[in-house]
Formats: C-alpha cells, structure tokens, sequence
C-alpha cells in the first residue's frame, strides 16, 4: 500500500466521516439537506470524509463545524450540548467589543468540544472597521484556523455574520 493511501485511511479514521449535507439555499445557511447521489447499487445518501482533507472539496470535519457554528447551543433536541452560544452574544450585547469577544469565546469553547481539534491557530474577526457602517447592524467576517489531531491545519471561513447594535 503505498504512503498517500495510508495517510488517507488513517485520517478518515482519525477525522471521520459522515452523510454529505449541502445548503438548502446556497447564499443563506437556513438549514441544510442531506445529497443523495447514484451508487453502484443506485440511488444512496453521499458520503463526506477527510481524504481530500484541505483541499477544494469540503470534508467531513469542515462540513460538522460549520453545521454546529450555525446552530443555535441547545436547539438540537437529541444533543443540549450541540451548537454555537454566539447566537446569544448577538442577541443580548449592545455594546459592539462585548459581541465581538462572546463570539470569540463561544467559538473557542465549541472548538475545545470537538476531540478531532487538538488546538486553536488563530480566531478573526473582521467587522469591517474601516468600512461605512450600516445602520442598525455590523457584520462580522469569521475565519478560525486551527491544528487537527492528524496534525494538518485546517480553517472554516463562516463569511458575514450580522448582528444588530
């Protein structure tokens, strides 16, 4: 077996996989579908995994992060501890520095949850300073880069997230 498999095999064993899921609306994150495609056996639920880890398709740990930083701590009946707390920060804070370090922690912390993360690289928030401000609303530009156990970088762009001061 040659090298490349090997580390292939043993980052999907490492990271995981799981059922592919794509956004039901590609420009909103407003709930997503799992992707059905056709299997040597006929139709079957897509799978995602790690083998094409950082590269241009999305793998199975980008796809769970990204899923658990867009819902809400708590909403998933089945999982209390499931989801992202920076949902509250939004909704609670007024003050723009207290919304931008509660997303920052709440980011932290569901990164601390996930065993395939072994540390945190780097957590920006750009909320566009420099830029005239819409009234009534910020946004926040998300990007974490982080170290997964099989030792790669990986980073989740999340995009705009708007909150309301």
């Amino acid at each position: 077996m040659d090298l490349e498999r090997e580390k292939q095999l043993l980052r999907r064993r490492l990271l995981g996989w799981g059922l592919a899921c794509e956004k039901i609306q590609k420009d909103l994150d407003i709930g997503r579908d799992l992707r059905i495609e056709m299997g040597a056996n006929g139709l079957d639920f897509a799978q995602v995994d790690t083998t094409h880890f950082n590269k241009d398709q999305e793998d199975n740990l980008g796809q769970s992060l990204s899923i658990a930083l867009t819902t809400a701590l708590g909403s998933d009946i089945f999982n209390t501890q499931f989801g992202f707390d920076g949902i509250n920060a939004l909704a609670e804070e007024t003050n723009p520095i207290m919304i931008r370090e509660r997303i920052r922690i709440a980011i932290i912390q569901l990164l601390q949850k996930d065993p395939r993360v072994r540390r945190i690289v780097d957590i920006k928030l750009e909320d566009g300073r420099l830029d005239i401000p819409i009234p009534g609303s910020r946004e926040l530009n998300v990007r974490v880069v982080f170290e997964v156990i099989s030792g790669e970088q990986a980073s989740i762009n999340l995009g705009k997230v708007i909150a309301n001061v």
